[in-house]
């Protein structure tokens, strides 16, 4: 973070439902994924710059001067969101995100990396697919920050990188953005890839050695810093074809035609969509479960065709009566009796506030 103050010395896949495995009572086993992904796990709020050691299974490129950026809806001064001291920022989802100088033009450019781990190590053969989100933010006039920069790209590693002060980290990346990356709004970047090895580790920063620059803003513009939000991992089926769809490959999970899940509700008081309520057949009762990104379980709850009827559902708070925050989670649905051959189902819905 560039700052007239001194800096602090500090580091799993927005996390959705589509890379873990779930039992009844929420708990995840048996996939890996991105520890911590929407930095929403902290230790304590930021309240300056350079508190990136205040998030949880997150580190830096091992440097003890490139140290990134945390910023919270709750955090203050400097470490507040939206007003950020580069650019206003809003979180992707939920409040929090990471903000690093990804490189700065001059004679000696300086870089920071941001390191995380997966839950386990990956499964050799396994592919993946790694997401994430990014943005320029909109930055402000009197800042250095607004310059877009190519190379920048995803390394996996076994343990934790060691960088030296500013200087590139100058491993080959599995992973690299060739395009000059600039955008003020949030944007989704994902690769898909064949795990060789047992990683559990990553780091994203500048790799790519023919570094090309992009200004889009007006004054000078020297350095390229970016908000993160976000980061995912989920398994890949790597069969392309089925036989009973060949043309089409493996068939997904649909929901029966008797039934319908909402995909959205706003549980705002307006006696309006309050509720989040499938719609089942008649003499079928459901097992209903509702999952944060982190696999907790904030609803449960049994369900039948009267439900709606008589307002039995998810408000949107959690099991301990507080309102969740707003954004998009997972939800499964069991049945004891079979529903045109299935008895689970599984999809998103989106809380709206």
């Amino acid at each position: 973070m560039l700052c007239s103050c001194p800096r602090q010395i500090a580091f799993p896949l927005v996390l959705l439902l589509g890379c873990l495995s779930l039992g009844m009572g929420g708990e995840v086993f048996g996939q890996a994924r991105v520890a911590n992904g929407g930095f929403e796990s902290f230790t304590g709020l930021p309240s300056a710059s350079g508190q990136f050691f205040l998030v949880s299974d997150w580190t830096n490129g091992g440097s003890d001067v490139a140290i990134p950026d945390y910023y919270h809806e709750m955090g203050t001064e400097g470490g507040d969101l939206p007003q950020t001291p580069l650019a206003k920022v809003d979180a992707r989802s939920g409040r929090a995100v990471a903000g690093f100088v990804a490189y700065t033009d001059e004679s000696a450019p300086r870089h920071e990396y941001l390191t995380g781990s997966f839950t386990e190590p990956l499964t050799v053969g396994q592919r993946y697919k790694l997401s994430f989100a990014i943005t320029s933010g909109r930055v402000h006039e009197w800042v250095p920050a607004g310059m877009g920069v190519s190379g920048l790209g995803v390394v996996m590693t076994n343990s934790p990188p060691a960088q030296q002060g500013h200087e590139r980290l100058t491993k080959t990346p599995q992973f690299e953005i060739h395009e000059t990356l600039y955008d003020r709004n949030w944007r989704e970047i994902a690769f898909v890839f064949t795990a060789t090895e047992e990683h559990t580790y990553f780091t994203f920063g500048l790799f790519g050695s023919d570094v090309r620059l992009r200004r889009e803003e007006g004054g000078e513009r020297t350095v390229a810093y970016y908000f993160v939000d976000d980061f995912q991992l989920t398994e890949v089926d790597s069969q392309l074809m089925s036989e009973e769809r060949p043309d089409r490959g493996t068939p997904g999970v649909r929901l029966p035609d008797v039934t319908f899940v909402p995909n959205a509700f706003t549980p705002d008081g307006d006696q309006l969509n309050d509720l989040w309520v499938p719609v089942l057949p008649e003499e079928v009762q459901a097992e209903v479960a509702v999952f944060n990104r982190w696999g907790q379980t904030v609803w449960r709850g049994t369900l039948t065709s009267e439900s709606k009827k008589i307002g039995q559902g998810w408000d949107g708070r959690s099991l301990a009566g507080d309102w969740c925050d707003a954004g998009v989670y997972g939800w499964r649905m069991t049945t004891e009796t079979e529903v045109e051959g299935q008895t689970e189902w599984k999809g998103w819905v989106k809380l709206i506030r």
